[in-house]
């Protein structure tokens, strides 16, 4: 993501208006105009000096203030140091890739690759290091976990009954569980699930899991219907075609 647009999403994320930001700057002895903010934001100047971006992450309240810092020294500086950390970012991502394949018998998938693709040179960084710094061979599972996560996907249970926990990416349970929302769910045999039970699957071609209350139908068929009636209900004849997850224990969400 480029400086321009890392500063524009802070300041939408602020809603804050250009001459709000301006005024609270001049409170923070950094005198610039909205105009001036204005063209940084849309990418009509180069980034400003360290100090400005600073001051302007502090401002909108951004949570990654140095990633702005460091992307304007990035695309500021020599052509030399600039090809030299891309190319590193890149490595580093390839790294991380070869990581997920491995943990996964050689699959990665389109959630996970667009995860690490969206990642900036710093946050690659910052990822990466936490395996590379570490002498614990196991680090590797827990960075794929933590990735995986970010990613929406569900992650894998290393030992039969523990909790698995992914993001929600869809309002199918909406509004009893929102959209986004951080779930628990408990790999629970068949036998042991009841009516209304709420249950994580993979519907049929999508790797990115989703939620519907499970209803036992006549001649062992099964119905999963979501509490959000604009998202579609499946009918299952047997079982097994079902891609389950398990049973939905909990959830949070994080306001």
């Amino acid at each position: 993501m480029k400086y321009a647009q890392m500063l524009d999403r802070m300041i939408s994320d602020s809603e804050l208006s250009l001459r709000q930001i301006s005024k609270r700057c001049a409170d923070l002895d950094l005198n610039i105009t909205p105009s001036y903010i204005s063209q940084l934001k849309n990418g009509k100047l180069p980034p400003p000096s360290e100090e400005v971006s600073l001051v302007l992450a502090k401002v909108c309240g951004g949570k990654d203030q140095s990633r702005l810092v460091f992307q304007g020294y990035l695309e500021k500086a020599p052509e030399l140091v600039r090809e030299y950390m891309l190319a590193s970012s890149a490595l580093n991502k390839i790294m991380l890739e070869t990581l997920c394949r491995y943990d996964n018998n050689g699959e990665v998938s389109k959630e996970f690759r667009k995860q690490i693709e969206s990642l900036d040179v710093l946050s690659t960084l910052e990822v990466s290091s936490k395996y590379v710094s570490s002498d614990d061979t196991t680090r590797a599972k827990d960075l794929i976990r933590e990735i995986t996560l970010a990613s929406g996907e569900a992650v894998k249970a290393d030992v039969q009954g523990e909790l698995i926990n992914f993001f929600l990416a869809d309002s199918s349970m909406a509004p009893f569980i929102p959209s986004h929302a951080y779930l628990y769910i408990m790999p629970t045999k068949m036998d042991l699930l009841k009516d209304r039970d709420i249950i994580a699957f993979y519907p049929e071609g999508r790797r990115i899991p989703t939620l519907r209350r499970l209803f036992f139908m006549r001649g062992e068929r099964y119905l999963l219907v979501p509490d959000d009636k604009s998202q579609q209900i499946y009918l299952y004849e047997e079982w097994d075609r079902i891609n389950y997850i398990g049973k939905v224990v909990s959830f949070k969400v994080d306001l």
